[in-house]
């Protein structure tokens, strides 16, 4: 659209540097965070900052379908997204085009309805819609940023606001009620927050996104909390409490007991007949006189009749009571409520991590029975981390589990995946792992459109021969530490199928609001950060994190500080520059560097003189820490106040 064009081409002339009222703009990036999809991804936004609260914000303006769009730093979403082409928010009038407040807004679980949008505007004081009133004929561009900026602090505020409103109604009313958008379904599906160290990638993983794959409460079924038990024990176990159950059984009837369909339910056995008949057999107590069965195994408790019935051969075994114990939970069961459930899996990639433990694999397993004099190795097919995650987002759809789920027909996925809570699997350093090998040929698997219920692709998994297909109630999100050299590269292939949000440092949080040697701490690490910039790259800054000081430590920053240099900072530089310390001098100034060059030919053993070895600089790290060895470097009267004052280029003071 027109405005959108012409607005554009006004920030394009931008310099660095300039001001308008109270924000300053910082620059151009491509940096992208919370928008629809990442559909933002790649189009170049406009950096402001607010003098006064440091406050950032990213504008955009995309001539090419007529939006404006304005995104936080400090909660990395997005703030508002101006269709232009909708009459609720760009009107034209008397030569003039008028942007409104359209009064839409996701805060806390989900849509806020629009007069409780109006009502919280009203509650900061801001009683009309209008945003900015722009001339058409010479507009004031000027007057447009300042007016933008300063609404999306009104949306902040109210957005806040809401959150708290919503949350407190949530937990007044059965969480059971809100649907999958309702909760983080506003998110990308798969989505990797990448940036350098110490930006607060796991912090914010554990803070902002897991609350989200919480839930305040739920109910689960007798059936379903039935299932979650009898899943877990072992086939021959299972056996035993139907036989409980039932008394004496035939295979056939055996086969057909509910706690029999729980397990099958989630077990890799292709014949359930070979299942029963080969443990029940492996179980049979050594008296028998009608199983002839050469391997037994574990507790010996069955034996079989003549007319194939089966039945419990030693009722006074330990195994039997602590048995009969959990049939009696198991008959009390009802169906019941928790205060807090957990819908997310929280797993580490390194570089020993494959696709047998992420997806599925076979393992080796010792006899369980520890007092048996057989402890031959037997194996198993175990699922991974993966296929549980899948799992448990099937059960949320109301299957009892992915193998269930799949078992049903596509009309009936859709169904239950409609109200599906939002399950997340969250991958700590997902780089340090070889993705592409890790996922395998599941890779396709995790793309939107090919997920259950939709364009749904169903593989059959390589060990057990299970189909499998994801869940699309199941997000997939990682942290990625850019400058880790010892990581593997995200190939082409992967990229494409995730989100990428960049997790820059931040200079706006209120624990860097504290002074040190003359300047603000956010100052230091930006100063530090510029230089990096220009020596290496992006990827290699140093993040906020090493910066932040409570409110108690800002009275005195110096031990803070002086603590993180030594520890975080100076070690990271050296790893970034190869131990090239002439750069690191660069970055943190010769009150942190010592450059000694005596020419002194004497250094070098008799007859292997050199002058250029001579006149090669030697470097020393200054340690101003009074209990580490070191510190014979330090100048006459220099302090570790000094030294920052010299790395931000400032003259010394006494």
């Amino acid at each position: 659209m027109k405005l959108s064009k012409e607005f554009k081409e006004y920030l394009d002339s931008l310099d660095t540097g300039f001001k308008t009222n109270k924000w300053v703009f910082i620059g151009k990036t491509n940096d992208a965070f919370g928008s629809p999809g990442g559909s933002w991804q790649g189009q170049e936004g406009y950096k402001f900052k607010e003098e006064k609260s440091n406050q950032e914000y990213l504008l955009r303006s995309i001539p090419e379908n007529g939006y404006i769009v304005l995104e936080s730093y400090s909660t990395r979403r997005q703030v508002y997204n101006m269709d232009l082409s909708k009459d609720t928010i760009h009107q034209s009038k008397n030569n003039k085009s008028i942007l409104l407040e359209s009064y839409t807004m996701t805060a806390g679980k989900g849509r806020v309805k629009k007069q409780d949008v109006k009502d919280a505007f009203k509650k900061l004081g801001v009683n009309s819609n209008q945003i900015a009133e722009i001339s058409d004929s010479n507009p004031d561009w000027v007057e447009l940023v300042g007016s933008l900026l300063t609404w999306a602090n009104h949306r902040e505020e109210v957005k806040k606001l809401l959150k708290s409103n919503n949350e407190s109604k949530i937990e007044e009313t059965d969480a059971e009620q809100l649907k999958p958008d309702q909760h983080y379904g506003k998110n990308p599906l798969n989505q990797i927050l990448f940036g350098p160290p110490g930006t607060g990638k796991t912090f914010y993983l554990l803070e902002n996104i897991i609350p989200e794959f919480k839930q305040k409460t739920i109910s689960k079924s007798s059936e379903i909390i039935e299932s979650e038990i009898i899943s877990e024990l072992p086939w021959w176990k299972i056996f035993a409490l139907v036989l409980l159950d039932k008394g004496e059984q035939t295979v056939p009837q055996i086969k057909e007991h509910k706690y029999v369909k729980y397990k099958l339910a989630v077990s890799n056995t292709k014949s359930l007949n070979q299942t029963v008949w080969g443990q029940l057999s492996s179980h049979t107590i050594n008296e028998s006189t009608t199983v002839e069965y050469g391997s037994r195994i574990g507790s010996l408790i069955f034996d079989k009749k003549g007319e194939s019935i089966w039945f419990i051969a030693k009722d006074n075994d330990p195994v039997i009571s602590e048995l009969k114990e959990l049939k009696s939970e198991i008959d009390s069961i009802k169906n019941t409520s928790s205060e807090e459930v957990n819908n997310f899996k929280f797993i580490t990639f390194h570089q020993s991590t494959s696709y047998e433990n992420f997806v599925e694999g076979i393992v080796p397993v010792l006899n369980d029975e520890k007092k048996e004099d057989n402890n031959e190795v037997q194996y198993e097919i175990r699922k991974g981390g993966f296929y549980k995650a899948c799992d448990e987002a099937a059960k949320l759809a109301g299957f009892l589990g992915l193998k269930d789920c799949i078992e049903h027909s596509k009309e009936e996925r859709i169904e239950k995946f409609k109200n599906a809570k939002p399950y997340g699997l969250l991958i700590d350093e997902i780089n340090r792992g070889n993705v592409s090998a890790i996922l395998g040929e599941l890779i396709t698997l995790i793309e939107e459109d090919k997920r259950l219920t939709k364009n749904e692709v169903i593989v059959e998994l390589p060990y057990s021969g299970n189909p499998f297909g994801v869940p699309p109630n199941l997000y997939i999100i990682g942290t990625m530490n850019t400058a880790d050299r010892s990581v593997e590269a995200l190939d082409t292939a992967l990229r494409r199928r995730f989100s990428f949000t960049e997790m820059p440092p931040r200079y706006d949080l209120s624990s860097l609001d504290y002074e040190f040697a003359g300047v603000k701490g956010f100052e230091i690490l930006r100063k530090i950060n510029r230089r990096i910039e220009k020596l290496l790259d992006r990827d290699h800054l140093i993040g906020h994190s090493y910066f932040l000081l409570n409110e108690e430590e800002k009275q005195n920053p110096e031990p803070k500080l002086l603590d993180s240099f030594y520890r975080n900072i100076i070690p990271l530089l050296q790893e970034y520059f190869f131990g090239d310390y002439a750069k690191i001098g660069a970055v943190l100034g010769n009150g942190f560097v010592y450059t000694e060059n005596e020419n002194d030919q004497a250094d070098f053993a008799s007859g292997y003189e050199n002058e250029d070895f001579a006149e090669k600089d030697i470097f020393q790290i200054i340690d101003y820490r009074t209990e580490q060895l070191g510190n014979q470097y330090i100048q006459t009267e220099m302090t570790f106040e000094k030294a920052i004052r010299l790395l931000m280029n400032q003259p010394l003071t006494d």
